[in-house]
């Protein structure tokens, strides 16, 4: 049985994260392709987050830190992802956690087009959850949810088979709703980088995971000049989430008033535009 009557080229994903919050780190992902609505190729990556994994984690999806702590981190298995992945739409259960999670954490963000099963669920089931776990049971799937990315994926799979009630499909574009789509009209291009060649960078505030060293040594890395202090030459002022006060952000702001090539940018979007790999 079919998964999709219009959509036959695809990927399901799903990762396994160091928990909830924005600052997440990925210890695990995987993906089943689909060609002509056949499975073809499956992936399944442990991944070193380089940071502790929580014990209530842990114990959801039985992933500790011995297990990662000789896997590649995030950076290193990066282009693994994008291979497989290709430019495909992206199909997982509560997506945007997946997707914004891999936008921001792969080290050329991610541009693919994605479905949300959430979507699918709640327009073809009226049940009181929507978890997962609850709606295998509800579609008498035996197997539990086991809370590994593989497994999640497979049954993610599973449920979206069973399903016997029409359900419309809707589409979105990166991390914005975008609305619905014919699948002849989806175009995705891989987004390129800017780059740091000879631009002076300041950093303020601090993260909860990166050190600001790290972030000083990933614009090196990328070609860029770093600095403690706001100068005349000064093109990026790096605002991390975690900002001590104001003085700097002032500073940069009245020099941008008086006409200097400098801009304010958080870490997050910095990252992106140069995929610095944090």
């Amino acid at each position: 049985m079919i998964i999709f009557d219009s959509l036959k080229d695809f990927t399901v994903i799903d990762t396994e994260t160091t928990g909830l919050s924005k600052y997440r780190r990925i210890v695990e992902f995987a993906a089943v392709k689909f060609r002509d609505g056949k499975k073809v190729d499956e992936i399944d990556l442990l991944i070193n987050p380089e940071t502790h994994i929580p014990e209530s984690v842990s114990s959801i999806n039985h992933i500790y830190d011995e297990m990662v702590s000789s896997k590649p981190t995030i950076r290193e298995v990066s282009d693994e992802i994008y291979s497989f992945i290709e430019d495909d739409i992206l199909v997982a259960h509560n997506a945007y956690f997946d997707v914004s999670g891999l936008n921001y954490r792969l080290h050329k963000g991610l541009c693919n087009k994605y479905i949300d099963t959430l979507d699918i669920f709640r327009e073809s089931l009226s049940i009181a959850h929507y978890n997962l776990n609850y709606i295998s049971k509800i579609l008498q799937i035996k197997e539990e949810q086991t809370h590994r990315a593989l497994d999640d994926v497979n049954m993610s799979i599973e449920c979206l088979r069973r399903l016997k009630n029409p359900y419309s499909i809707k589409i979105y574009d990166g991390l914005k709703a975008e609305g619905s789509y014919k699948c002849s009209d989806l175009f995705v291009t891989k987004q390129e980088c800017e780059t740091l060649l000879d631009k002076h960078c300041v950093v303020t505030g601090s993260d909860e995971y990166i050190s600001r060293l790290d972030i000083r040594q990933a614009i090196v890395n990328h070609g860029g000049t770093v600095g403690s202090s706001i100068l005349v030459k000064t093109n990026y002022l790096v605002v991390c989430d975690q900002y001590p006060g104001p003085s700097k952000i002032a500073t940069a702001k009245m020099k941008k008033r008086n006409g200097d090539d400098i801009s304010i940018v958080p870490l997050k979007e910095f990252n992106e535009r140069f995929c610095l790999g944090l």
